[in-house]
């Protein structure tokens, strides 16, 4: 017999009589495990360092003349901010991108990279979406949704490292989240730390502190418990692990703030490391060595303090004083915020509890409780979105993921590769799919089926694999096609905002009327990777092998 992938079951069977459970059952798992080891050789083919940072000038002023019109130039940027000087050099305003910080915050596949532009105060005028690695469907949602974009408008750069339950975009949580986390990281929440990376010492804290002997991080990120041997003696807010940075006359400072142990006054400032001018930075230091304004104060005093000069005046250095003033008071705001609850998202337990119940009934159920659950994925798709794609492999493995964010999307691609690796069963596409279980209800409704003729089935059965070597092989290529556009399944999450997804969601539906499942027989590349990670199961086949040869030829082309 040729070795096709397809299963002789009189072979098997004379070789299952030779063997006993536990062998049958290994040899399966081993296999599997290496039909795994090839989808995972293919996508760490697609990991590709960060490439250098570049700015398309012109692009940005552009941009930059769509809020400030009169613009005509950009000048040298100062602190990642560049200056919108207009014909005669007026300073109209400022431009700044999220990254390189934003590029470490995963969305649904991929990081995405933001445009601020401020007014000459540095107040936000406008934020913009300006090129992503995620979905498109997802990014496109987000780019239409003015009251995220809009959420920003008027904040202080201080504000902006800030990540406070932000307004999202339903149907695309985590593309929206990850774009405000990426905003959030770029001033402070994250990375910060690379400039400001030594750790808080005792010999910080003992201008305030005499007896301190240790230093307990809280709850709270970026406020320290200061103690002695016995007792708390005070707490420290510390800026750069808060995620507070306003620039200064050319650049931000690290601020610790120390707090009396009742939390209601401020015993002191100090600037524990800046990267503002030195001369200017020496002057700031020296009045809070000496006269430091902030003693005493309570902390809603400073927080409603209008000016700077009422409490840090610095002759020639107001630039650097305003910016540590400015830092002083978001901390203060911070710590006066309520610790807010960790609380689990709603779409968590019931996405779990649904993938749960699709694994139970993909070994347990029957023809009704299949009708009763292909409703209730249906819903899910609808409400939840969360579907596996080739979209979203590629992406994950060019750029990574996080968690939590992407913890109940990582459940479901687990469920659909390991379960059919280990078992043989399929139970994402029988069970869990919205898209297969939307075919499956429209099959139910029409008791005329029909199947295609064998010389027809043999010609679309190959259409899946095309279709998956082709996407990966452009993938692999460097290409920035978007591979959503393969695949229906962003219309279930987005809607029909491309033309080729809604053609494929529209045709897929219609034809699962009178063919069983057409779409995944005939066109889901993901469902080809699936089918095979479950045939011939215990068994290595030719189908193997040409899996195996072209993840090999992928890796000598990319270490050439």
């Amino acid at each position: 017999m040729k070795d096709d992938g397809k299963v002789d079951p009189m072979k098997n069977a004379a070789t299952d009589k030779n063997q006993s459970p536990w062998r049958r059952r290994w040899q399966r798992w081993g296999i599997g495990c290496l039909r795994l080891c090839i989808i995972a050789s293919a996508m760490l083919c697609l990991f590709v360092q960060p490439e250098e940072e570049t700015v398309d000038l012109a692009a940005y002023l552009n941009e930059g003349k769509k809020v400030f019109s009169q613009a005509s130039t950009l000048g040298e940027p100062e602190d990642h901010w560049f200056p919108l000087l207009s014909a005669s050099d007026e300073l109209l305003g400022w431009m700044t991108s999220t990254n390189p910080q934003a590029r470490k915050v995963q969305g649904y596949a991929g990081p995405s990279e933001l445009l601020v532009t401020a007014d000459v105060q540095r107040r936000v005028v406008q934020v913009s979406l300006w090129q992503t690695a995620d979905t498109a469907g997802h990014a496109e949602m987000v780019r239409r949704d003015p009251a995220f974009w809009s959420q920003w408008n008027g904040r202080t750069e201080t504000s902006l490292g800030a990540y406070e339950t932000p307004q999202l975009v339903s149907g695309a949580s985590l593309t929206s989240e990850a774009m405000a986390r990426g905003l959030a990281a770029r001033f402070g929440a994250q990375g910060v730390e690379e400039f400001f990376g030594r750790e808080l010492e005792i010999v910080d804290v003992t201008p305030w502190f005499a007896d301190a002997k240790t230093i307990v991080p809280m709850k709270k990120t970026g406020c320290y418990e200061v103690r002695d041997a016995e007792k708390l003696l005070g707490m420290v807010l510390r800026s750069s692990r808060m995620g507070v940075t306003q620039r200064g006359f050319n650049g931000s400072s690290d601020v610790l703030v120390a707090i009396d142990a009742n939390g209601q006054k401020i015993l002191g400032v100090a600037v524990l490391g800046s990267r503002d001018n030195e001369p200017y930075l020496t002057d700031v230091r020296d009045e809070l060595r000496f006269t430091n304004g902030f003693v005493g104060k309570s902390l809603d005093e400073v927080i409603v303090t209008a000016e700077h000069s009422e409490l840090l005046l610095v002759s020639g250095a107001s630039m650097t004083a305003r910016a540590v003033f400015g830092t002083v008071q978001e901390m203060l705001r911070r710590y006066r915020l309520d610790e807010a609850a960790t609380t689990i998202p709603w779409q968590w337990p019931v996405s779990l509890a649904w993938l749960a119940a699709g694994v139970w009934l993909g070994f347990r159920g029957g023809k009704k409780s299949r009708a009763i659950f292909a409703v209730c994925s249906v819903l899910a798709g609808l409400v939840l979105g969360w579907m596996l794609g080739q979209d979203q492999l590629i992406g994950w493995a060019q750029h990574g993921w996080q968690t939590p964010p992407a913890l109940p999307l990582l459940t479901m691609t687990a469920i659909a590769l390991l379960i059919p690796a280990l078992t043989g069963k399929n139970v994402y596409c029988s069970r869990i799919c919205p898209h297969g279980a939307a075919q499956t209800l429209a099959g139910m409704a029409l008791k005329k089926r029909f199947a295609l003729p064998a010389k027809w089935h043999r010609i679309f059965s190959a259409v899946p694999w095309m279709s998956l070597l082709v996407i990966w092989a452009l993938a692999l290529a460097g290409s920035q096609l978007p591979f959503a556009h393969a695949e229906p399944f962003e219309v279930w999450s987005t809607g029909f905002v491309a033309l080729l997804p809604a053609v494929i969601f529209t045709v897929g539906i219609a034809v699962s009327f009178f063919l069983p499942q057409g779409y995944c027989h005939y066109g889901c590349p993901t469902g080809a990777l699936l089918k095979f990670l479950t045939h011939a199961p215990g068994r290595w086949t030719r189908r193997d092998s040409i899996a195996a040869g072209l993840v090999a030829v992928a890796w000598i082309v990319v270490l050439i």
